[in-house]
């Protein structure tokens, strides 16, 4: 039967339409958290709690008063401050209420005067209560989440109701007025809602206050709800005003104790006055080469006491230190050194010809006659003051590297509250790559307690078997990397005895979130001696802003301020947010850096004056969504923009697409990371999917190494959300479909078919297959980096070659066999002799062919001299 024509019912097509805009407008203002907490909606649990608030007379009669003022309802009034509350709360500009029982969709801007936000509640009033009204068939609209009442009982929790709110009058003669709550006691806690009021209750006084105001200087805390905020936020004072620079501490504990080691890797130690001659020696060359106080000196340098040596030597000869990881490409180091406008470059032998395009000053720091000839440079007399002591580089939104600027006095800083929170003198050992930011943590946490670096050498540090060992022979306290890292670390340590791990006390983690499976692993394996530390904080502050102990296991978050630091957790406009409530983490004190080198628009968008410090305060806003929790610690959230944390590295998703897009027949791109944040895949538009292969390696030519793709996908079209954007979560989900592989492993045991182990080279392709998960054919020559992998997929693989071939190599062996035919090679060389073997063949000829090239480049030397 068909259904009745409007004009059948007397109704025009013109108030039809103005009924379903209406309409629209109420569905559009529904929040999954109405009140800016909690999980996403669901049915409430069917028990019901009250809160009640009391209101002083005073507030009573300023409702009545603004109301007869503004010829408004005193039900306008509350249902007003209702509405600044929750768009606050939930960071929103609409939000939907019932009063009573008529949805109101509200809208809060921070420019609205107070007569204009009480005209406009006022006028969505009267149409929401004329519009639901005049018999017309009702819409199919949601129940409001929140209803608020005056002057009555609060109503019921009926349907999806989840709160009721009641401004009351007082019922006897001692009584005042009040607020009322009902609420779903399955959904919201009583502290919770008890906040909530006071929040509406602070709200509703500066509404009805006698100076003019706008929405967006309307309180939602009191003077004692900021005070609280900034206390939870404000880390203990640093110990020592003025901190001294990190290089001239070092010096001082190599005078106190020059025979003490300082640095060790490999089989050579390196003791304090040993180290300080050889930083002095380099210092000297730099300043020979012309290099000044003030100027920035880059370093390529593997894994190393020389590289130790390297950025001691810089800060002595007055320069700043620019890092630049020798694992990336050379157009990636050219730009970033480039960038910096370095004077001079140390580096490591073997290094020399990828910077020597630049033309700036070499000194090759683990050249004998660097380390022991000729006259150490004095330490200066004078302090730096000011001047930066390192520059870092981030991914830049635009593709372009971006280098972070930190003053000795802030790294001087940070540095001194390691110490605080991390007393004593430990056995550090470092992992992280010299670029890494977290390498100041470990570096000059270290050297400035008086303790001992322990540096995973070139090989080492990607073996997590070797890295137990290092562990057990220096008997390491305490160890800093990214939560993937240790993972596969522990996991070799359930494999090898958890014995290997006794001596450390301290476990850091830091550069990408902490999975809470990790941490119960963690006491799982080393409880009882062992803590572990969630540390937080981006490159523009210093390596650290919080931490968080953890002695057993539990919920994680990102803890509390370090000494000297200062976080605010604040809205879109700057206003602190109350407790549970999601806004943007700021962060100010003693490690903000100075900014980006040489871009002051970055620098002024990012580094913000300090309201609630004063003066000439700065802070940092970070882009990371947090929020405070019953505790007092941060909770992480998320981002606000595309910036994601890959292998611990930061990643500017823009800035990867954009490379994409230039790369010849792509027409568009994405970028979405993996759950476990260990790789990005790339999905494109184009009409020549053969070529991905050559995209990838372009961008492998200028990307850093984790900001690669290691995957690309083809496809005709890209998902879109409603809006016509490109819908991420889809693309995340299909990134995270695994495409069937050639050959999967039957049991996590033993080899996966009698033919794979007979035949090397297909045992290896499955291997190949499974940790890629590709089921394309592989070729024999082809570089597993080439394809996607990276240093924790070749873990993957050492266990994947067990499976498919019975043999399993070791991961440096893998590392420098990197193509299936060589693996293959060392298949069959494990098959008849042992890996080990053929590990120890392999590394017998890479240390020939090393020194040979040694041997040449001194023969160049020499007769450019002659």
């Amino acid at each position: 039967m068909p259904s009745p024509s409007a004009a059948s019912l007397g109704r025009s097509p013109a108030a039809d339409r103005s009924r379903e805009q209406w309409a629209d407008e109420v569905r559009a203002a529904v929040n999954d958290r109405p009140l800016g907490v909690g999980g996403p909606r669901r049915a409430p649990a069917g028990r019901t709690g009250a809160v009640r608030l009391p209101l002083d007379a005073g507030l009573r009669a300023a409702v009545a008063r603004t109301a007869q003022q503004h010829a408004v309802t005193p039900l306008t009034v509350g249902l007003t401050a209702l509405a600044v509350t929750l768009t606050r709360r939930t960071g929103t500009h609409h939000v939907l209420a019932a009063a009573p029982d008529v949805p109101v969709a509200l809208a809060v801007r921070d420019d609205l005067t107070r007569a204009e936000l009480l005209a406009g509640t006022d006028l969505s009033l009267k149409r929401s209560a004329a519009l639901c009204g005049a018999g017309a068939p009702a819409p199919e609209l949601p129940n409001p989440l929140v209803e608020f009442r005056f002057g009555e009982a609060a109503g019921s929790l009926h349907g999806d109701r989840e709160i009721s709110i009641a401004l009351r009058d007082g019922t006897g003669a001692a009584d005042g007025a009040q607020l009322v709550a009902l609420h779903d006691t399955g959904r919201y806690t009583e502290d919770c809602v008890t906040a909530l009021l006071g929040q509406l209750r602070t709200v509703l006084e500066a509404l009805c206050g006698e100076e003019a105001v706008t929405a967006g200087a309307l309180p939602l805390l009191d003077e004692a709800g900021q005070r609280e905020l900034l206390e939870h936020g404000l880390g203990e004072p640093l110990q020592q005003d003025g901190p001294e620079p990190v290089h001239v501490r070092a010096a001082a504990l190599a005078a106190a104790g020059p025979g003490d080691v300082a640095v060790v890797c490999g089989d050579e130690q390196v003791t304090r006055g040993e180290l300080d001659a050889w930083a002095g020696r380099i210092a000297a060359r730099l300043v020979a080469s012309g290099v000044r106080p003030g100027d920035r000196a880059g370093v390529l340098a593997e894994r190393s006491a020389a590289m130790v040596a390297a950025v001691l030597g810089i800060l002595r000869a007055g320069a700043a230190y620019v890092p630049v990881d020798p694992a990336n490409p050379d157009e990636r180091i050219a730009a970033v050194l480039s960038d910096a406008q370095v004077s001079a470059v140390v580096v490591t032998g073997g290094a020399e010809q990828r910077v020597a395009p630049l033309g700036a000053a070499l000194v090759t720091a683990d050249d004998p006659a660097v380390r022991h000839e000729g006259e150490p440079l004095p330490l200066a007399e004078t302090e730096p003051g000011d001047d930066a002591a390192y520059l870092i580089y981030t991914s830049g939104s635009t593709g372009a590297p971006k280098g972070v600027v930190v003053e000795h006095g802030q790294l001087a800083a940070a540095t001194l509250a390691r110490r605080q929170v991390y007393p004593g003198a430990p056995v550090f050992l470092l992992l992280s790559p010299l670029a890494f930011d977290s390498s100041a943590a470990a570096l000059w946490g270290t050297l400035t307690a008086g303790g001992r670096l322990v540096v995973a050498g070139p090989d080492e540090f990607r073996d997590p078997e070797a890295l137990l060992r290092l562990v057990e022979r220096h008997a390491v306290t305490h160890l800093l990397c990214v939560p993937s890292l240790y993972d596969t670390l522990l996991a070799a340590a359930e494999r090898l005895g958890p014995s290997r791990l006794a001596s450390l006390t301290t476990v850091i983690t830091a550069g990408e979130a902490l999975p809470e499976a990790l941490l119960r692993r963690h006491v799982r394996t080393l409880g009882g001696h062992s803590s572990l530390v969630n540390e937080y904080g981006p490159t523009e502050t210093t390596v650290w802003a919080s931490y968080r102990r953890f002695e057993d296991a539990g919920p994680v978050d990102i803890g509390g301020p370090v000494p000297g630091a200062r976080l605010y957790v604040l809205d879109g406009a700057g206003r602190l947010v109350p407790p549970g409530i999601t806004g943007e983490l700021h962060i100010g004190g003693a490690g903000v850096s100075r900014g980006y080198h040489g871009r002051p628009d970055a620098t002024s968008r990012a580094f913000l004056a300090d309201p609630f410090a004063g003066g000439d305060a700065r802070m940092y806003r970070t882009g990371d969504l947090v929020r405070w929790n019953p505790a007092g610690a941060l909770e992480f959230l998320g981002r606000r923009d595309n910036q994601v944390k890959i292998r611990g590295h930061r990643v500017e998703t823009d800035a990867v697409e954009a490379a994409l897009r230039a790369c010849p027949g792509v027409r568009e791109a994405v970028v979405v990371p993996d759950a476990a944040g260990t790789r990005l895949t790339g999905f494109v538009v184009t009409d020549a999917p053969d070529t991905l292969p050559a995209a990838r390696e372009q961008l492998a030519r200028t990307l850093p190494e984790a900001a690669v793709p290691s995957r690309l996908r083809a496809l005709t079209a890209l998902p879109v959300t409603v809006n016509g954007k490109a819908d991420r979560a889809a693309l995340a989900e299909l990134a995270e479909r695994r495409e069937p592989t050639a050959a999967e492993p039957q049991s996590a045991g033993g080899v996966n078919s009698p033919d794979q182990a007979a035949d090397p080279v297909a045992g290896v392709r499955a291997a190949w297959a499974e940790v890629l998960e590709t089921s394309a054919a592989v070729p024999g020559d082809v570089n597993f980096f080439d394809l996607g992998g990276h240093s924790l997929l070749i873990i993957q693989l050492q266990d994947a070659l067990g499976r498919h071939t019975g043999v399993r190599p070791s991961v440096v062996d893998l590392f420098r066999c990197s193509t299936v035919d060589a693996q293959a090679t060392l298949v069959r060389s494990g098959a008849a002799g042992g890996a080990e073997a053929a590990g120890t063949s392999a590394r017998v000829e890479q240390a020939r062919r090393e020194r040979a090239a040694r041997a040449r480049r001194r023969r160049a030397q020499q007769g450019a001299a002659r």
